[in-house]
Formats: structure tokens, C-alpha cells, sequence
């Protein structure tokens, strides 16, 4: 299993190969991490400390891909991490590989406290409808952001790393938009179907995108990015009463069929005040459903077609129409 933690020391490796490093060595010899991953895991990681110095002493990046639990804890004890802390770290590595996700969560080293991110290819894709190098950099980016930003948490922390994300990802794409929409999508999406609202990060991705072409986005250095992604989930996360109000008008959709979803869905959305956040988040979530292609919500492809569903497009363009020309739903027609 691949490890990196920022400091400044030598490479060691484990016994299959993979690089165990505390950043600051650049040994030119360093061998490809897990094919599992389809990034190189050891690269993005020296990048992520030479455009952030602070993660040196700050983080520590565990490539759950990699099955070698023995080698990992060794490396660990050599590091110093606190043995209860391993303990944390493997029951972490564990999850990540049954869920097929990614962690970031508070450890100990020499008494100081650090972040572990444990890194793993999401089971279903967040950056787009299909797995790929763009998926795993947003999973790398969304949980570093975790590890610069240690005192946010919940769904603050959630929106500044999904916008710290995203605004790589236009750095890192050259401002291709899409992805990062469906990603705002999924966010609403998995939101109304299990009624937590930790990941709805969708409010501020929007914003995002609506400001993509006219801000200066792909000259920000990696510390204003980083602050101004905490700058845009700062305004944009929605508080705790638009929580709750969303939580109550969505309810009815908690754990239904997928198609049986997207019927409520409409009623909900049609049925609601053009200018509330209901509105806004269920014509998010049944555009991109109604959308010529169709669109994939983990696994399972959903195409809302017929006269009963072009009818109802026509009633949401409709009631979308009334709408500022600036507002997010729009942003596409603009």
C-alpha cells in the first residue's frame, strides 16, 4: 500500500515496491503505484504538497487500493503514528475498500494531530457518467481539500471540498463544465433519495458554474483557490432551516423505486413556487433525468421518455422561463 506523508526525510518501500514517503524526497527511481488506480497516486501526491507547502507536516496519503495491510501498518509504526490511531487508519482502509470510497479522518504523529486521507476509486463516479482519470483527481482534490481545511466539517466542509474540486477540475480541464455539473446533479439526486443532507453541495457547484466563464478561475494559485472555494461554500451551503425544509418537502421520496422517484419527483417540482429552493433542486434533479440521453445514478440508467414526460418538460421549461435570467436553472439557455 502506497503512503506518503508530508515531511522532509528519505523514500523507503514497502515490501511489494510501492513508494512509502514523507514528501520531500524526489527519488527518481520511485516505481508506479497499484494499477488499481487509474492516476498515478505518488505523483498527484508531490504535487499536491509542492502547491500547498502547509500538508508537509500536515498529511498523511494511504492508496487503499493496495492490499498489503501488513507493510502499510509498518510503515505507519515507523512514522509514529499512535498505535489506537493504526487501529482507526485500518478500520478505515477496511471501509474504503467494501464501499469502494474515500476518507479523510484526524490522526496522531509525535503528538501532533494531522490528517489521514485514505484513497480509494469510488464505486460509482461523481465527475461524469463513466469511471476515469477525471473521477479519481476528484476524489484526490475533494479529500485534500478535507486535509487543508481540518476545522470544517459537515455539510460546510462538504460544499468547500466539492468546490475546491471542481475548481480544479476547470483548472485541470480547461474549464470543461460537464462533469462538474453531473456532480452537482448526483448531489441532489442521492440528497432527495436518502434525506441526508451532508453531501448537498449542489447550491454551490451551481454557482460555480454560473460564474465559470466570466471569472478568472484558471489563474488562481493553489491558495486562492483553496480560499476562495471556502469563500463560495461559505455563502452557498445551505443553513440549517433550508435543510430542514428541503428534508420535510422531499420526504416522500426516501428509499422509493427509481422510477416511481421521479413520478413524485415531478408532482413535488411542478407543484412548487418557481422561486423556492424546492423547486430549484427538483428541476436540477428532473432536468438532467429528462435530458435526450438519459442520464446514470450509480449503476442504474434513467430515461424519462413519452408524451407523458414531454408534457411535463414543457410545464418545467415553462415555469423555468420565469425565472431570472441569471438564476442557475438557466445557466445552460444563457
Amino acid at each position: 500500500m502506497d503512503i506518503i506523508q508530508f515531511k522532509q526525510t528519505a523514500l523507503r518501500r514497502d515490501r511489494r515496491g510501492n513508494a512509502v514517503v514523507r514528501t520531500g524526497s524526489m527519488a527518481k527511481d520511485r516505481k508506479k503505484p497499484a494499477p488499481a488506480l487509474r492516476f498515478d497516486f505518488n505523483e498527484a501526491v508531490k504535487k499536491v504538497v509542492r502547491d500547498h507547502p502547509q500538508l508537509k507536516d500536515g498529511a498523511l496519503y494511504i492508496n487503499a487500493a493496495n492490499d498489503d495491510w501488513d507493510a502499510t501498518e509498518t510503515a505507519l509504526l515507523s512514522l509514529s503514528v499512535d498505535e489506537d490511531d493504526i487501529d482507526e487508519i485500518k478500520k478505515g482502509v477496511k471501509e474504503a475498500r467494501r464501499l469502494k470510497t474515500s476518507f479523510c479522518q484526524a490522526i496522531s504523529i509525535d503528538d501532533k494531530e494531522l490528517s489521514a486521507v485514505i484513497l480509494h476509486p469510488d464505486k460509482n463516479p461523481l465527475y461524469g457518467a463513466a469511471h476515469g482519470p477525471a473521477d479519481d483527481i476528484g476524489t484526490f482534490d475533494h479529500e485534500t481539500s478535507h486535509a487543508l481545511t481540518p476545522g470544517l466539517s459537515g455539510i460546510l466542509g462538504e460544499n468547500t471540498a466539492d468546490a475546491y474540486a471542481s475548481l480544479r477540475h476547470l483548472q485541470r480541464f480547461k474549464g470543461e463544465e460537464d462533469d462538474i455539473d453531473y456532480c452537482g446533479w448526483k448531489r441532489a439526486a442521492i440528497f432527495m433519495r436518502a434525506g441526508v443532507p451532508s453531501h448537498l453541495t449542489t447550491f454551490t457547484l451551481d454557482r460555480i458554474l454560473c460564474d465559470a466563464k466570466a471569472a478568472d478561475f484558471m489563474s488562481l494559485t493553489p491558495a486562492e483557490t483553496i480560499a476562495i472555494a471556502k469563500d463560495y461554500a461559505k455563502k452557498h451551503t445551505p443553513d440549517d432551516r433550508k435543510v430542514k425544509r428541503l428534508q420535510n418537502d422531499f420526504k416522500r421520496l426516501k428509499k422509493l423505486p427509481l422510477g416511481e422517484t421521479f413520478n413524485k419527483l415531478a408532482h413535488i417540482t411542478l407543484k412548487a413556487d418557481v422561486k423556492s429552493d424546492t423547486f430549484y433542486l427538483g428541476a436540477r434533479v428532473l432536468k438532467g433525468a429528462l435530458a435526450e440521453s438519459g442520464v446514470t445514478l450509480d449503476g442504474e440508467h434513467i430515461a424519462l421518455t413519452g408524451s407523458k414526460w414531454d408534457g411535463i418538460r414543457r410545464k418545467l421549461d415553462a415555469k423555468i422561463d420565469q425565472l431570472p435570467a441569471k438564476h442557475p436553472l438557466r445557466r445552460k439557455a444563457a
